[in-house]
């Protein structure tokens, strides 16, 4: 999908999405491919998280960003709406899901190849006891 022209897209909101269940959530998520560089593996999707979508907490080896289109997300425990951007590092262990019980439209970028790795304890502290799916810190 990599492109030697601009993409332009609008009217995100109405594009078809195909159905893909990542191996950190509890059910599959919305997800269109809208670019790709096969240089650096880039990746760019438009994402919809169900209502009451369950996530586990992770990392990515890449760095990757994230501009909220519709609805609430809970990123490490602070929710954000429309308009919202969150950066996280490379490596950094991370939750997202949709908040106050609705679905949420993102866009995401990975800033190389996509990769997922579940973490089973809390992050920060190695040896902790691991968190049910989607609870989030206290």
């Amino acid at each position: 999908m990599e492109q030697d022209r601009a993409i332009i897209v609008d009217g995100l909101n109405a594009l078809d999405l195909d159905w893909s269940q990542p191996a950190i959530y509890d059910r599959p998520v919305g997800l269109r491919l809208l670019y790709q560089d096969s240089k650096s593996g880039a990746e760019h999707y438009l994402v919809r998280y169900p209502a009451s979508l369950k996530a586990r907490w992770h990392r990515h080896t890449a760095a990757h960003t994230i501009v909220v289109l519709e609805g609430r997300l809970e990123a490490n425990d602070e929710v954000v709406g429309p308009g919202a951007y969150c950066h996280f590092p490379a490596g950094q262990t991370m939750h997202h899901a949709p908040a106050d019980e609705e679905s949420c439209l993102f866009i995401t970028i990975f800033h190389g190849p996509f990769d997922v790795q579940p973490v089973e304890v809390e992050p920060g502290a190695a040896g902790e006891e691991a968190r049910p799916w989607g609870q989030a810190r206290r």
